[in-house]
Formats: structure tokens, sequence, C-alpha cells
């Protein structure tokens, strides 16, 4: 998200066990995403949520967890759906705060549950984080794996904790409005090696 639409450069490099390193390099295009703005008014009392160094702050504390490597694979084939609700934020979109720029840009997928309904894992891994944050409220976060992990943001309550490991489709917590939210919603993102991706992407396909 954010990268330049144009062609640029990929070299792979892969060395199997005991064997000599292969080098692939090829290039790969970057379309524009063309994903929309949205204008969103926050309470007063959670204004104070929009400031830049709160925002950076949490994006670091992700990054540190999500730039960790786990060589054990826990997923297998597409993830599965979050949360049995209308999707109504999708991921890349453009967002202006309170009449402000559209300097903003929402890094997962929002559903719009109804209050205390369920939130699902959708893929098997262990919990890495459970904590409640400024910006994304009641927080989960999944490591699945390979570098790839699941946040799940704005919870009203949490039903598993730091080190649990959980399957496909198990209740892990319940959709609120804690953090930085106008309403209640859950909150979805997926990383992959310390870079936020299009969650939607992995409901859709099934990665290597």
């Amino acid at each position: 998200m954010g990268t330049e639409a144009g062609i640029y450069p990929l070299e792979l490099s892969i060395t199997p066990d005991g064997g000599q390193s292969l080098v692939w390099s090829i290039n790969i295009q970057v379309q524009t995403g063309q994903y929309g703005t949205q204008y969103i008014t926050l309470p007063e009392d959670r204004a104070n949520l929009l400031a830049p160094a709160v925002e950076e702050n949490e994006l670091n504390l992700l990054r540190a967890v999500t730039t960790g490597f786990n060589a054990e694979r826990y997923f297998d084939g597409p993830m599965g759906l979050p949360a049995a609700a209308v999707m109504n934020s999708p991921f890349g979109v453009s967002r202006a705060y309170n009449g402000g720029p559209v300097d903003r840009y929402h890094n997962g997928a929002d559903f719009a549950g109804a209050p205390g309904s369920p939130v699902l894992a959708a893929a098997p891994g262990r919990v890495v984080l459970a904590d409640s944050l400024y910006i994304r409220g009641n927080t989960l976060m999944i490591d699945h794996g390979w570098g790839v992990y699941t946040v799940y943001a704005h919870l009203s309550e949490r039903y598993v904790n730091l080190g649990d490991f959980v399957s496909t489709g198990q209740r892990i917590g319940a959709v609120g409005s804690t953090g930085r939210a106008t309403g209640a919603h859950l909150h979805w993102e997926v990383w992959v090696n310390g870079v936020a991706v299009d969650p939607m992407q992995w409901v859709r396909e099934a990665f290597p």
C-alpha cells in the first residue's frame, strides 16, 4: 500500500539444504489500487487518538511483532472470514478525519458486526498479542507461521490469552467499539513479514 504504480525488479534467492543457491530475476507490475476515500467524524473524546505520534507508536509495535519469523507453518489453503457480517470498509481506502486532509490509509478490512457478535480465528495459529491498544482498542494478534499474522481489533471481549493455540473458526472474541472507532465493528488485518497487506486476498486465494 502506498507504492507508486509501475514496473519493479524482483530478485529471488533460494538455497536448498546443502545445495547451491539459485537466483531468479523477474519484473513485477504494481497497479493503482483505486480504493476510494472515506470521510470520518470521530467523537471529541477520541480526537486525541488522531495524533500522528500515537498512530506511529502503535504501528511500530505491530511491526516489531510481525517481523518475527516462525518456521513452522500452521495455515493451509485460504483463510476463513473472521466475522459473519458485511464488510463496510476495504483495505487501502484513503481517509480524512474530522474535516482534516485525506492523509490516512486503511490497512485492514472492517466488518459491521453487531455489538457482542462472534469474532473468529481466520486460520490456525498461536496468540502472540492480547492487549488494549490506543487506536485498535482491545486487540488480538495470531501468528500463523511463515511470517503471516492476523490482527483482530476494537473487540469488546477477548476469549483467548497470550500463548494460546487456536483453530480455524474458533471464537476468540466479540465485536466492540474500543479504541479509535465510531461504532461497533471488527477491524481485521493481515501482516506478512512486517507489512500490512489486503486481508481479503488471503480469503480468496491459497498461498503456497
